[in-house]
């Protein structure tokens, strides 16, 4: 089913048990952050909380999140049964992802029953969470849709970028020009011009999950084939930007190229599990008008993930990252691959394939990097034959280990390109994401499929490869069934 707005979300996940509305007193500096943490990383319920500190009265006093905390919540939102696993999953939202519904276009919309502008903004009156205890501060683009128009195109882009409080109406963000956004900046700066921008809080989840993957279509025409159903949207009030109609808050502004604009941002716990993009001067959003529901609902989410320790992202993007690289080796040309998965972090890509050529798995990891959901994923790629389960690691460590062999070629490296300014393990001056537009990978392809340069060996078949010394013959196999109670079992 769809859902309407977050509302109808947050009515399903109360009369199914799945939401905690956390009444108590808590504290927006750290203390909710570190309560979601808990809860997420036990894959707990969804969190409303509605006593926050220095937020009980104004005109947002609500904040929601780990809404997409499991995957059985993820399935019911995009419809599918909640037993779906993410090995179905996958082929499932590839397909999603390559039919879009095109947005609706209304009059009006619940998103304009109030507005503030000019000297009454204070986006400090939002119940902005510090997550993260060395965030240098309170994070409100954290699950929020950043809408920005390509001014030759017209095409709409809305991508999931973290963004500070910087002030009353400022807000520091980490602008990659390799992103969709980032994109569309290069074009205004070019044109001598500030960039429109609507950031999108609160609204069905569907348009997280369509924002926060790097999709082929616009990011509204993914969500409406996400929920089955077209996004409404009316135009904004600064520009012609588009924003969801039942969206919960819309704040609009401009990004400018000039440094002189730019604020102190960073550095904040990023997907990786450390803190990323340091303090420094960074691109900064000017608000400029703030449109909104009565007693709106603040959503907002934790980002970072390590060992034990996880987010609500973790349970989706994993399926989503899977589907479109699958969908964009497809469309790259690259010949029966049978499936993709990424694993909790997008840096390491498994990919399976019935092998058909050598040079197949260069193939897939030239396609994969030459795309750009490579900016962020496909540090590592490993392609193992279609005999090895790519969702089951004592597989995959198998394959490695008697697969792999780099005297013959079967690890490549590929220097210089571009990747996330989030990577720790890259040095600091290379991740300058202002000076730079990105950050700098030395990618891996690791190929653990059998290499055709090995001999075919008569005695087995004339298989490049023995037989697997642990299978049992079918006709003890069957005599075993036959007496296995007889045995004792």
């Amino acid at each position: 089913m769809a859902f309407n707005d977050l509302r109808e979300w947050v009515d399903d996940l109360e009369e199914r048990k799945e939401l905690k509305r956390i009444r108590a007193q808590v504290d927006w500096d750290e203390e909710i952050g570190a309560i979601t943490r808990e809860v997420s990383s036990q894959f707990g319920p969804a969190l409303l909380f509605e006593n926050i500190t220095d937020h009980q009265r104004g005109f947002c006093q609500r904040l929601f999140t780990n809404g997409t905390g499991t995957r059985e919540r993820v399935c019911r939102f995009i419809g599918v049964p909640e037993s779906t696993t993410y090995r179905e999953m996958v082929p499932i939202l590839k397909e999603r992802f390559s039919r879009p519904v095109k947005p609706v276009t209304i009059a009006r919309g619940a998103v304009k029953e109030n507005k503030i502008a000019g000297a009454d903004i204070d986006l400090f009156q939002l119940p902005v969470p510090k997550w993260n205890p060395l965030d240098r501060g309170r994070y409100i683009m954290t699950s929020a849709t950043v809408v920005t128009r390509d001014p030759d195109t017209g095409v709409l882009n809305g991508g999931t970028y973290r963004g500070m409080i910087t002030g009353k109406n400022t807000i520091g963000v980490l602008l990659a020009m390799t992103q969709g956004w980032g994109k569309h900046f290069s074009k205004y700066k070019n044109r001598g011009e500030e960039m429109p921008v609507a950031v999108v809080i609160g609204w069905d989840q569907t348009l997280f999950l369509a924002a926060s993957t790097p999709v082929n279509y616009p990011e509204y025409e993914m969500a409406g084939s996400l929920r089955g159903a077209p996004v409404e949207v009316v135009k904004g009030e600064l520009s012609d930007l588009l924003v969801p109609a039942s969206a919960e808050i819309v704040l609009e502004g401009f990004v400018s190229a000039e440094p002189s604009t730019f604020t102190l941002e960073g550095p904040f716990s990023e997907y990786p599990g450390y803190y990323g993009g340091g303090k420094s001067p960074k691109h900064t959003l000017r608000v400029e008008c703030i449109t909104h529901r009565s007693d709106p609902i603040f959503h907002g989410c934790l980002t970072g993930a390590s060992p034990g320790r996880t987010n609500e992202g973790t349970t989706w993007t994993p399926a989503t990252f899977s589907a479109m690289a699958w969908h964009y080796l497809e469309q790259a040309g690259v010949p029966n691959i049978t499936g993709v998965w990424r694993g909790k972090w997008p840096e390491t890509m498994r990919v399976q394939i019935r092998k058909s050529h050598r040079g197949h798995a260069q193939q897939v990891a030239n396609a994969l990097w030459g795309c750009h959901l490579g900016n962020y994923a496909a540090k590592h790629v490993i392609v193992v034959d279609d005999d090895i389960d790519i969702h089951d690691w004592e597989a995959l460590e198998w394959a490695l280990c008697y697969r792999v062999n780099a005297g013959l070629g079967d690890i490549s490296y590929f220097a210089g390109t571009s990747g996330s300014m989030l990577d720790p393990s890259v040095p600091l001056e290379e991740r300058n994401s202002v000076k730079y537009g990105h950050g700098s990978w030395t990618r891996v392809l690791i190929d653990a499929t059998i290499n055709w340069q090995l001999q075919p060996q008569e005695q087995y078949g004339g298989n490049r490869y023995p037989a697997v010394g642990t299978a049992i013959s079918s006709e003890m196999a069957e005599r075993l069934k036959k007496r296995w109670s007889e045995y004792g079992f």
